[in-house]
C-alpha cells in the first residue's frame, strides 16, 4: 500500500504559493532514508529558457572551438560545435546564427580571402 507523506495535496497539478501542505503523522516507512522531491514553482523548463541556455552553450563551444584552433572553416566549425554538444544536438541554422552573432559581438569575423573560413579575434 502506498502512504503519502503529506495530507491535502493541491487540486491540480500545478502548485501555487498560497497552496499549504500538512505531514501526514501516520506515515512510515521501513527505509532509513526517504526522498521527497522539491517542488518547483517557476516553470525552469520552459521553452523559452531551454533555448536561451541552449544558445549560450552553443556560443560557448564555439568560442572554446576557435580559440584552441584560431582559424576554422565553417563546416570544420559546424561539425565540432556538433561534437562537443552532443548531449542536445543543435540545428546548424541554430549554430550559423549563433556564429553570426559572435561575429557582430567582434569574437570572429570571415577571412578577408575566403568567406566561408572564420577567424578567432578575442
Amino acid at each position: 500500500e502506498k502512504k503519502k507523506a503529506t495530507k491535502n495535496p493541491p487540486a491540480s497539478n500545478k502548485i501555487n504559493t498560497t497552496d499549504k501542505f500538512n505531514a501526514n503523522l501516520k506515515f512510515s516507512s521501513n527505509m532509513r532514508k526517504i526522498r521527497i522531491p522539491m517542488a518547483s514553482l517557476d516553470a525552469s523548463h520552459n521553452t523559452k529558457r531551454v533555448e536561451e541556455d541552449r544558445s549560450i552553450a552553443i556560443e560557448a563551444a564555439i568560442v572554446r572551438i576557435m580559440k584552441a584552433r584560431k582559424t576554422l572553416q565553417h563546416q570544420q566549425l559546424i561539425a565540432e560545435v556538433l561534437s562537443q554538444l552532443a548531449f542536445f544536438k543543435p540545428q546548424p541554422r541554430v549554430i550559423k546564427k549563433r556564429i553570426e552573432a559572435l561575429i557582430e559581438r567582434e569574437y570572429l569575423e570571415r577571412s578577408a580571402d575566403n568567406t566561408n573560413v572564420y577567424n578567432y579575434l578575442a
